[in-house]
């Protein structure tokens, strides 16, 4: 049995970001990987195995999703294997302006960390006018189940079902516009997902240890050597 520890939402998120940082990775994208891992953790979506899978396939050499297929029932873009924690709101971001009824990222791996993604996006002012429906988000889970995460158009958590028949495969996310009917079984509503994310606040976040000492040895390689010149130019002014 793996040993476990506890740590806050907020540790998550800057262990994350900082190992992120440490890969070369944009700004924008070391925040929203923190922001990812610690939103998924929350909403009971992720565990110690799928970050650490999502960690093993961030690539700094793949600098964005690549647009396959573009037409009127649906967007397709092929991540090239790279971790939902970066790059995948590119994707989405381009899907949604253009109300794309469907989305399909293919190769990309750990895609429940774009179920956070897509709420926080839906809660910007400059998404109302564009999203008008609900939003059925599939992906694998971490047991290898099917899953699908219903959103409503202001970012609110509806509902987490395991669909009926399989949607999508192991390294792909469907995001469907305006499907408000899951042909599946519900697990859990909006209002438990909601629920075991204020659980969390109180009780923290569990992490498997080794995945503890991997974040903190990604972050270290984040810190930039100290020389002289850097003490010299230490200090105000």
């Amino acid at each position: 049995m793996p040993k476990l520890m506890s740590l806050s939402a907020n540790e998550l998120k800057f262990l994350v970001k900082r190992s992120v940082e440490g890969l070369g990775f944009s700004p924008g994208d070391q925040l929203s990987a923190g922001i990812k891992a610690a939103a998924a953790f929350q909403l009971g979506l992720a565990n110690s195995r799928l970050l650490n899978n999502a960690l093993d396939a961030l690539n700094g050499l793949v600098s964005s999703p690549l647009l396959v297929s573009f037409s009127n029932d649906e967007v397709v873009f092929d991540a090239q294997g790279q971790s939902a924690l970066v790059q995948v709101e590119l994707a989405l971001g381009f899907a949604l302006s253009k109300a794309a009824p469907k989305l399909r990222i293919k190769r990309v791996v750990g895609a429940a960390f774009a179920v956070p993604c897509l709420m926080n996006w839906l809660t910007q002012p400059l998404s109302n006018s564009i999203a008008q429906q609900c939003y059925a988000l599939y992906f694998t889970h971490h047991s290898g189940a099917q899953r699908c995460v219903l959103i409503a158009a202001d970012g609110q958590l509806l509902g987490l079902y395991q669909p009926l028949q399989e949607v999508v495969g192991a390294d792909e996310l469907l995001l469907c516009m305006g499907q408000a009917d899951i042909d599946g079984v519900l697990i859990t509503d909006g209002a438990d997902l909601l629920g075991w994310r204020e659980r969390c606040l109180d009780q923290g976040i569990h992490l498997e240890s080794e995945l503890f000492a991997r974040l903190q040895r990604m972050m270290q390689s984040s810190f930039v050597p100290e020389t002289e010149a850097s003490r010299a130019g230490a200090g105000p002014g």
